[in-house]
């Protein structure tokens, strides 16, 4: 083979590549609304996995107004687990609100140990995973 049919195929596989990354079959980012959404689903259906896997590896967690660090890497794990996971906790008549790549939850907060509070939660989306969830208060 030459050197001009094998540029051609060079070429060729370099437009098939792009037009196909490009294209309506390319898979978009989810906005941070949609993205907070399966998180609010999955939590209502307590699906582990799905949970797990709307947060980026380095996600943090807070409580507004608290004297307490952030938790982040494992800590930030456990307490998905221990605060959510576990006690298969949800947010009942969530209410949405975008700004950027930020989602404000509002709604009420309840799990299977009985707890319940109002639920103003401020969460930060980047790249299609959440990287802060911060737990506010009026």
């Amino acid at each position: 083979m030459d050197i001009i049919p094998k540029a051609r195929l060079l070429l060729l596989s370099v437009l098939v590549v792009y037009t196909f990354q490009n294209s309506v079959f390319a898979k978009e980012e989810p906005t941070p609304k949609e993205v907070v959404t399966v998180l609010l689903n999955a939590m209502k259906n307590n699906n582990e996995e799905q949970i797990r896997a709307v947060f980026a590896d380095n996600a943090s967690q807070e409580y507004e107004r608290w004297y307490k660090r952030k938790n982040s890497g494992d800590r930030f794990k456990s307490w998905l687990e221990s605060d959510i996971i576990n006690v298969h906790g949800q947010v009942i008549e969530p209410v949405l609100k975008m700004t950027g790549n930020q989602v404000v939850v509002t709604g009420t907060y309840k799990n299977n140990d009985g707890y319940s509070s109002p639920a103003n939660f401020l969460l930060v989306v980047e790249q299609g995973k959440i990287v802060s969830w911060t737990m506010r208060y009026d």
